[in-house]
């Protein structure tokens, strides 16, 4: 009787102490750049929803995805999120063995949680996961129109929908996963008419009628890349995110319509980037700036505003963070860091490098603006130096001064492989480095 007693009474403790929480909207696309943000600095974006998020809020402008276990790269990277595992340990997560997902841990601590869009991660199904669910989308979209209108509206709707009608004592937690902008990138034509083709500005990186990345194997456009190719996609991707732009906008508005909006947490994220051409990738399952780091905006009552961090971080390190955000301690542990320090404390980094991983054929270490990629099937190397050379054009691997730098680069690769059960051998490589 008495542990009955003590189980109610921890329970109502969590009821009220949730109940004095601030809500929490998180939205997330799909394969979006920090190069379709305006607010990340391309001033021919036209998003001025998410950057009015970023002016309320502050930018994480160098957030990583790990990598990923899967050419379907939003998986691993949704998984890592939903779990809090690092790349290879999700990898290994199933319906039977999956932890509780932090909507799960946030539903524990008396949260109403809801979901529509995008369901695209190993584990739980998303009506297993969440108290309430809109229409869940699958991972690859055959069309965005449907009988029942586009799926970019379908969507938005019903997360309006389901703000205005929300008459729970409960803080809730939502989560808006739009398909935007991943392919079919179909949206309508006005949308298109904001990025004429011949108005498009491809980065240095990107080189007409060059030969492909052999290194990189999954590539999705015809050998030799064409520039003409890759503004159609850049004009098509753009117009997707506008669209969604607009919807966000609805979806903020319903905030405020319920006076909501200053007592919400808002998280705006992608799963991670996409490459249009550059460094000679078509696609998403490579190394490069482009497709391994994406958008990450926190907007809170807390959070200091039209502030950009520069500190390299990992996408995921998002759940914690909101876990801090609204003084709860998680019921499960997770490998990713909580990003307050940085938020509020002004601390220059969490990490002393990033580590990046795509499949076994794929490794890259970042370090003090220094980043080395390693193909270990070929055994090329690539090295860059991101503050100098941020679109990654100049390899500087022939430098006389780049040894010591590769070979610390390696020892702390060695390190995060080791850490996070990387069986990939790169023994050779290692040892070529006394390492």
């Amino acid at each position: 009787m008495k542990k009955k007693t003590g189980f109610f009474i921890l329970y109502f403790i969590c009821y009220l102490h949730a109940s004095a929480q601030i809500n929490i909207l998180f939205i997330e696309s799909d394969d979006q750049s920090n190069q379709a943000v305006g607010a990340y600095g391309n001033l021919d974006m036209v998003t001025p929803n998410i950057d009015t998020l970023a002016k309320e809020g502050t930018s994480f402008i160098s957030a990583y995805n790990m990598g990923c276990w899967s050419p379907a790269v939003c998986v691993p990277s949704r998984t890592m999120l939903m779990y809090g595992q690092y790349l290879w340990e999700s990898q290994k997560i199933n319906k039977n063995n999956a932890p509780l997902s932090f909507p799960e841990q946030l539903r524990e601590f008396g949260y109403h949680t809801y979901m529509t869009g995008k369901w695209h991660a190993m584990g739980k199904q998303a009506e297993t996961i969440f108290d309430e669910t809109g229409s869940i989308q699958p991972g690859q979209l055959d069309t965005y129109n449907t009988p029942a209108g586009h799926i970019t509206d379908i969507t938005a709707d019903e997360a309006v929908h389901f703000i205005k009608n929300y008459k729970n004592e409960k803080p809730f937690f939502v989560y808006v996963a739009f398909n935007a902008p991943h392919v079919p990138r179909q949206t309508s034509q006005n949308y298109y008419d904001l990025y004429p083709t011949d108005d498009i500005v491809l980065p240095p990186s990107v080189i007409d009628n060059t030969s492909l990345n052999t290194n990189v194997k999954y590539q999705y456009t015809k050998d030799p890349l064409r520039t003409k190719t890759m503004k159609q996609r850049v004009q098509q991707n753009n117009a997707m995110v506008t669209h969604m732009d607009t919807r966000i906008g609805d979806i903020i508005q319903s905030l405020k319509d319920q006076k909501l909006y200053d007592n919400t947490i808002i998280v705006f994220t992608s799963d991670h980037g996409i490459n249009f051409g550059e460094n000679g990738v078509a696609g998403k399952v490579c190394l490069y700036e482009p497709s391994v780091t994406a958008p990450l905006i926190i907007k809170a009552p807390t959070v200091e505003t039209n502030k950009k961090i520069a500190s390299r971080v990992y996408l995921q390190d998002i759940v914690p963070t909101l876990f801090d955000l609204i003084n709860l301690k998680p019921t499960e542990s997770s490998d990713f860091k909580s990003l307050t320090p940085l938020l509020f404390s002004n601390k220059e980094s969490t990490r002393e490098s990033i580590y990046l991983a795509m499949f076994d054929d794929q490794r890259a270490i970042i370090s003090n603006n220094n980043k080395l990629i390693i193909y270990p099937k070929t055994g090329d190397f690539e090295l860059y130096n991101l503050k100098n050379d941020s679109w990654e054009t100049n390899n500087l691997l022939a430098k006389n001064t780049s040894e010591p730098i590769i070979k610390d680069l390696l020892k702390k690769l060695k390190t995060w492989q080791k850490n996070t059960d990387d069986r990939t051998d790169l023994t050779i490589i290692y040892n070529k480095y006394n390492l």
